[in-house]
């Protein structure tokens, strides 16, 4: 199974974190992400968003990823971030991927990993369209399910799995995806 470790910018939007999460709980790749992700993920949406509660936030979002993924987290990668020759503010993403024997660094910042530590250890960069519409050519079921699962999770507000497609093309990167995706669900 790939290893795929997400960049904190895939997981702040709540739709396209959902789609990437249940896609690997479904057995579409294996995740990763170290703890200065997830910091770094903390710091995006309370900085964003004032009125929500920190606390609320750690426990509820970012508790459920470590409770549904308790081996997603990858550690050691402090002792490789001086080797890493990408964007200087990315380089904990890269270490952490190169600790992890990952396949893939999946961001919506493809340029920040430029360098050649990442292809040297033939990690790949993509973006979240270029790694749903590859597991959509592969295993489209498995894509249809995670959309299904996304809109039957949804109770504040509901959702149908229409508007969850709709959230999800919101994400521009998503948009050719999403289209896609509409002619396997209808």
């Amino acid at each position: 199974m790939p290893v795929v470790v997400l960049d904190t910018c895939v997981l702040f939007p709540p739709s396209l974190r959902d789609l990437l999460l249940a896609l690997a709980a479904l057995g579409a790749y294996s995740v990763r992400w170290s703890e200065e992700i997830l910091a770094e993920l903390h710091r995006t949406v309370t900085e964003r968003y004032p009125d929500i509660d920190p606390k609320q936030f750690d426990n509820a979002t970012i508790g459920a990823m470590r409770s549904a993924f308790p081996d997603a987290v990858v550690t050691g990668w402090e002792e490789v971030v001086d080797q890493m020759d990408n964007d200087p503010a990315d380089r904990h993403v890269a270490a952490a991927a190169v600790t992890a024997g990952a396949d893939t660094i999946v961001t919506l910042n493809v340029g920040d990993f430029a360098g050649r530590v990442l292809p040297d250890g033939h990690i790949t960069v993509a973006t979240p369209g270029q790694l749903v519409g590859a597991i959509l050519d592969d295993l489209p079921e498995r894509v249809v399910d995670a959309v299904r699962q996304m809109a039957a999770r949804k109770r504040n507000p509901p959702m149908t799995v229409d508007e969850v497609l709709d959230a999800l093309a919101r994400t521009p990167d998503l948009v050719g995806v999403v289209a896609r995706l509409r002619e396997l669900v209808e």
